[in-house]
Formats: structure tokens, C-alpha cells, sequence
């Protein structure tokens, strides 16, 4: 049993961020830029530490993907006395980029999620906490 769900587990996530990134290229995101740029949203200002580990993503990957949200000008260093710990921010840009991507990725998420009784997705979202919980 165990070996099943943990199967379909890998096959969903690659599925759904192939899927959610050709959706996302409307907008001009890949998934891995989208959690950052959410990720900020959400809490204003991080340092990259901060975001690998929130995401529990390797540093180096963490710093690619912030360089090329720099390029696409969606986000700004914040200036700061310790160089070591500046924090990122989104721009202007990236807040309207944000507004975008939300549509599109809630479209999505919504469009799976709706024949799926209420009841089973409760269960669902339980049992991947619980999971969760245990990795840490």
C-alpha cells in the first residue's frame, strides 16, 4: 500500500508542475519561479536562506532562480548593512506579475479540484500534513 501511494505521490507532483508550468507560460513563469514569487507575496521581504528553507530546495537552485526573476526585473535587492543577509522583495513589476500568475495557477488548481467532494479533500489535505509532519 504504502509503496502505491508513494508512486502516485511522485507521478501527481511531476504531472501537476508540468502541467501548472505550461499554464504559467502564459504569464511567463516556470512553477520554481512562481513559489518564489508567492512565497514573497506572502511575507513581504526574505533573505535566501529564508526561502530554501521555507521550500526545502538547495540554495544554489534557490540563487539561479532569484537571479533570473532579477533579470526579469520581478523582484530587487533590498539594501542592507549585512551583505550576507540581504533580502529580496518584488518590484512593481513582479506584484502585477503576481496578480497574473495567481489567476492563472488558481484557474488550474480550481479545474482539478472541482468534482472532488469537499469531504475527500479534507481527508487528503490531513493526510499530507501528517506526512509532512513526519519529515521534519
Amino acid at each position: 500500500m504504502s509503496q502505491r501511494f508513494f508512486q502516485l505521490n511522485m507521478q501527481f507532483t511531476r504531472a501537476f508542475r508540468k502541467k501548472l508550468n505550461e499554464q504559467l507560460v502564459e504569464v511567463g513563469l516556470y512553477y520554481s519561479q512562481w513559489i518564489i514569487v508567492h512565497y514573497l507575496k506572502q511575507w513581504g521581504s526574505a533573505t535566501l536562506v529564508e526561502i530554501t528553507n521555507y521550500l526545502d530546495v538547495e540554495k544554489p537552485t534557490i540563487s539561479r532562480t532569484v537571479k533570473r526573476l532579477e533579470e526579469q526585473e520581478l523582484i530587487e535587492r533590498m539594501p542592507s548593512q549585512d551583505k550576507r543577509e540581504r533580502k529580496i522583495q518584488l518590484t512593481e513589476k513582479g506584484l502585477e506579475m503576481y496578480e497574473k500568475a495567481y489567476d492563472v495557477v488558481n484557474k488550474f488548481e480550481q479545474s482539478l479540484l472541482e468534482e472532488i467532494p469537499e469531504t475527500e479533500m479534507e481527508s487528503a489535505f490531513r493526510t499530507i500534513q501528517q506526512l509532512r509532519d513526519k519529515l521534519k
